[in-house]
C-alpha cells in the first residue's frame, strides 16, 4: 500500500485539510493518508483549541491514520518542526508527503531548500546567530527569494531541507492553497476559511464556522479551550517558582531572557499585557509564546531529544488499521501504541505530561491512559 504522510496540527480540522487530504492522495497515487498531528500544544505557542483525541477522530473522517507528533516538535520553530514530523513520517515508511503551499511549485521549493542549506553551512552563518541576529533576519539579507515572504512555503522548504539532510526517500509533493490565506481573519469564503478564522467565529460563540467544517465533525466541537486568564495564571506561577538557573535550561531560552521575563511579570496583569511587554524587536510573538508554553510545561533543553523511539496512534480507519498492521509486520521491533499503559508510557512521557497540564487548563477529562485509539 502506498502512503502519503501530511504533516499537520488541525486545530480545528476544516474543509480546507479535507481538500488537503483528498488532493493529496490523488497527486500521490497513494492508497492510505497519514496525518501526523500537534498534540495539545500548538506550534504558534497557544494550548489547542480542541483537545488531540477529539481532533484525532475529526481528521479520521478523512484520514486513514491519526498519529502524534513528539511534544518537541510542536513547541519547536519551522526546522525542528519539520524534522520531527520528517522522522516520525519515515518510521512510518510514508512513500510521500504532501503539504499546502501558497506557491503550489514543488521544483521551485526545492530550488530554495538547496539555497539555503548552502546559506546555512557558510562559516559566517552560525558567527551572525551568535552576535544575536535572527535566523529569519539573516536569511532575508543572503537572498531576496520571494517564495519566503509566505508562511506556508517557508514551512514547506522546511521540510524538503529536512528530507535532504536527514537523507529520507520519502518524495515530496505540495498543492496550491486556494481561496484562503494563512492568517485571514474573516469567513468570506462559501466553504473554506482559515484555522484562524474559525477559532476566532467560534472563540465568539458564533456559528459562522459549521459552513466551513465537515458536516459529520460538528458534534465534535465541544468544550474548545479560550481561558487566557487561567493560562496566564498557570504561566506566572511557573516562572515565580523557578530561579535564574532553572529558567536558563528551559528549552528555546536564551541567555537573559529569564531576567527579562522576571521583571516584565512584575508589571503585567494579563497575558496579553505579558505578551506586549516581553515583545522586542530580536523575537517574534510566536517565539515568546512557544518559550512560554516550555515553562509551563518544564520543558528543558535536555528533554529536547530527537531520536524516535515509538510512535502514538490516535485513530484510525479499517484501512489505516490494516496498513498498521503491515507496518508491525515488516518492523516488529518498532513501537506503535494504540493504548498507552505502565510498561509502555515512558516513550511519551513528555506527551502525556503535557496532556495532564493541558487538562488543567481546560478542565478536559480525557488523557493518554483513559483514551485508547479511535477507529472508524
Amino acid at each position: 500500500m502506498k502512503s502519503v504522510a501530511l504533516i499537520t496540527e488541525y486545530n480545528p480540522f476544516h474543509n480546507g485539510h479535507q481538500y488537503h487530504v483528498q488532493k493529496s492522495k490523488k497527486l500521490t497515487k497513494s492508497d492510505i493518508s497519514i496525518a501526523i498531528m500537534s498534540g495539545q500544544f500548538m506550534m504558534r505557542g497557544t494550548p489547542a483549541l480542541f483537545n488531540k483525541f477529539q481532533r484525532a477522530q475529526m481528521a479520521v473522517s478523512e484520514v486513514d491514520l491519526v498519529v502524534e507528533l513528539p511534544l518537541l516538535g510542536s513547541l519547536s520553530s519551522s526546522d525542528t518542526f519539520a524534522e520531527m514530523g520528517i522522522k516520525v513520517a519515515d518510521y512510518l515508511d510514508a512513500h510521500t508527503l504532501c503539504f499546502g503551499s501558497e506557491s503550489g511549485n514543488i521544483d521551485a521549493l526545492k530550488k530554495v531548500a538547496h539555497q539555503l542549506i548552502d546559506i546555512e553551512q557558510r562559516p559566517d552563518f552560525k558567527t551572525l546567530l551568535k552576535e544575536g541576529k535572527s535566523y529569519a533576519r539573516i536569511i532575508s539579507e543572503q537572498t531576496h527569494e520571494t517564495l519566503l515572504k509566505h508562511p506556508n512555503n517557508t514551512l514547506g522548504i522546511s521540510y524538503i531541507k529536512q528530507l535532504i539532510q536527514l537523507q529520507s526517500s520519502i518524495e515530496p509533493y505540495t498543492i496550491p492553497r486556494i481561496h484562503t490565506h494563512h492568517h485571514q481573519q474573516g469567513l468570506n469564503h462559501t466553504s473554506f476559511a482559515s484555522g484562524s478564522a474559525i477559532r476566532k467565529n467560534i472563540a465568539k460563540g458564533q456559528e459562522d464556522w459549521k459552513k466551513m467544517v465537515p458536516r459529520e465533525n460538528h458534534k465534535l466541537f465541544i468544550n474548545p479551550f479560550n481561558n487566557t486568564e487561567r493560562l496566564y495564571q498557570m504561566i506566572k506561577l511557573s516562572i515565580l517558582q523557578r530561579s535564574d538557573t532553572e529558567l536558563q535550561h528551559i528549552y528555546t531560552m536564551t541567555e537573559g531572557f529569564q531576567n527579562r521575563l522576571q521583571y516584565v511579570l512584575r508589571s503585567s496583569t494579563h497575558y496579553d499585557s505579558l505578551m506586549q511587554l516581553l515583545k522586542t524587536k530580536r523575537y517574534t510573538y510566536t517565539h515568546i509564546q512557544r518559550l512560554l508554553m516550555n515553562i509551563l510545561l518544564n520543558f528543558k533543553y535536555s528533554d529536547a531529544d530527537k531520536t524516535i523511539q515509538g510512535i502514538r496512534i490516535l485513530a484510525m480507519s479499517n484501512k489505516g488499521r490494516r496498513y498498521l498492521k503491515t507496518l508491525k509486520e515488516r518492523h516488529p521491533n518498532r513501537q506503535f501504541v494504540t493504548n498507552v499503559n505502565k510498561q509502555n508510557a515512558h516513550l511519551f512521557r513528555h506527551e502525556i505530561k503535557a496532556t495532564h497540564i493541558y487538562n488543567l487548563l481546560s478542565e478536559s477529562t480525557q488523557d493518554d491512559f483513559n483514551t485508547p485509539v479511535f477507529i472508524k
